[in-house]
């Protein structure tokens, strides 16, 4: 008797994580689908809707039991990104629309090491422009983009996160971001922060679209490399549709009191 109690509930067990994964699946299956039908669609009232779907699938796949466990790489429009910690994901992905603009979403998943206990905290974008380099911004305040690499970087017992995001912003300049993740005693995020020797609290490189522009982060040597960008001519300067990289790079060093910026460092070594 008590071996066919055991039995029941081992394949009761079963069933019921059979059933969860099969959801989990169909879940991750769909949101492969709507990202497809947002990057295709001819129409942007078409993608508005679709996008509707997206989010709302994506919030539903979440917030179900086990889901920090889950893989989104097939996902085209999304990013997912992860620290060593495991302390948090944050989420971001974006909607391409025909007048070459972009609508940017993101949120910022944290649970517990067993992955139960999540919470949620939705990031919104806004017009916020003024002096945007020197302010920290609330999740409400997000400088949407999407981001594709991670660093975290400690300064006297507290870790950031630097982000490295991208923007393709409009027809005629495309932007990359490094921005800071941290979190205060309470666990709350917010983005910015004076961890740069230049004393801004996020950098923001625009140029020209149709002039490739690399950023990334060299794990060898514990920098972030940038293409260093300049007008086409003299009196362009912050027209940043007339801006191109000039063979030069501009070098962010890992120190212990933060991100150490160096400028025009060409390869050759000669300037």
């Amino acid at each position: 008797m008590n071996n066919f109690i055991q039995l029941f509930f081992i394949l009761f067990i079963l069933q019921t994580s059979n059933a969860q994964n099969k959801e989990e699946t169909n879940g991750n299956s769909l949101l492969v689908q709507l990202s497809n039908e947002i990057i295709n669609s001819e129409s942007d009232t078409v993608k508005q809707i679709i996008t509707k779907k997206f989010n709302s699938e994506l919030l539903k796949v979440i917030n179900q039991s086990k889901s920090y466990l889950l893989d989104f790489n097939q996902i085209e429009i999304l990013s997912v990104l992860q620290p060593k910690d495991k302390r948090f994901k944050i989420f971001t992905w974006f909607t391409p629309y025909k007048n070459a603009k972009y609508q940017y979403f993101g949120l910022i998943q944290m649970c517990k090491k067993n992955g139960k206990k999540c919470i949620i905290f939705n990031l919104s974008t806004n017009n916020f422009s003024d002096n945007l380099l020197q302010h920290e911004l609330s999740i409400d305040q997000w400088y949407g983009c999407m981001y594709y690499d991670l660093i975290p970087i400690k300064i006297n017992k507290q870790i950031y996160y630097t982000l490295l995001g991208w923007d393709g912003n409009n027809s005629q300049t495309t932007k990359k971001i490094i921005d800071v993740l941290k979190f205060s005693p309470d666990k709350s995020p917010s983005f910015g922060a004076n961890i740069f020797n230049q004393k801004e609290k996020r950098i923001i490189i625009e140029y020209n679209s149709k002039y490739p522009i690399s950023l990334k982060y060299m794990k060898d040597i514990e920098c972030i490399v940038y293409d260093h960008t300049q007008p086409l001519d003299e009196v362009s300067l912050n027209n940043f549709s007339l801006y191109a990289p000039n063979l030069s790079y501009n070098v962010l060093q890992k120190t212990k009191k933060g991100w150490l910026l160096e400028k025009s460092i060409y390869l050759n070594n000669k300037k």
